[in-house]
């Protein structure tokens, strides 16, 4: 395996985290509005405002691996902040932040891909992400449930920053500085 499947998959667990990071909130909602005394409305806003703001990701972005380490510093950064945020308007204000982080990252991600992968090798390798996000997806909500009741709410967000931070060492680490010459 070359350093740009390798890439593929390092860019495929964040695409993981942040899938298990949007459904997580679903388990940890009740604990969450109960602790920071969050209307119905404002629990509402809080699980919705992350999967809004990744409609960002339609936003062209330039200089692809170092806007993808920023958007993984960002979204560790905005993890943190989540888990000690004071308040329900903090802590939806954080979610915002982290959806726009990580929309950030997946369009860099996807420039990436298209700049290492050509032809038929595209599809492919956008695969792989889209098959790490699925079953995280659907293991965010267990994950939620499980670190709520046996830890706290906060820790659904803190648990994001080393899982950040090893992501950003293995795309720095396996991502090709050129891309393939031109068949």
């Amino acid at each position: 395996m070359t350093g740009r499947w390798q890439m593929m998959v390092a860019l495929g667990l964040c695409v993981a985290l942040f899938s298990a990071n949007w459904t997580a909130l679903h388990a940890a909602q009740e604990a969450i509005s109960r602790d920071l005394h969050l209307t119905p409305a404002a629990g509402v806003w809080l699980v919705y405002v992350y999967p809004a703001a990744l409609l960002a990701v339609s936003i062209p972005v330039k200089g692809r691996l170092s806007v993808l380490l920023l958007g993984l510093g960002a979204f560790g950064l905005t993890s943190a902040a989540s888990a000690f945020a004071a308040n329900g308007v903090m802590l939806i204000g954080c979610r915002a932040a982290q959806g726009l982080a990580a929309a950030i990252v997946l369009r860099a991600g996807f420039e990436l891909a298209r700049e290492h992968f050509r032809g038929t090798e595209l599809w492919p390798a956008l695969v792989i992400p889209v098959a790490l996000a699925v079953p995280a997806q659907i293991a965010g909500p267990v994950i939620g449930g499980v670190v709520t009741e046996f830890l706290s709410f906060r820790w659904v967000f803190l648990i994001n920053v080393p899982l950040i931070v090893v992501a950003m060492a293995l795309i720095a680490l396996f991502t090709p500085r050129r891309a393939p010459a031109p068949a």
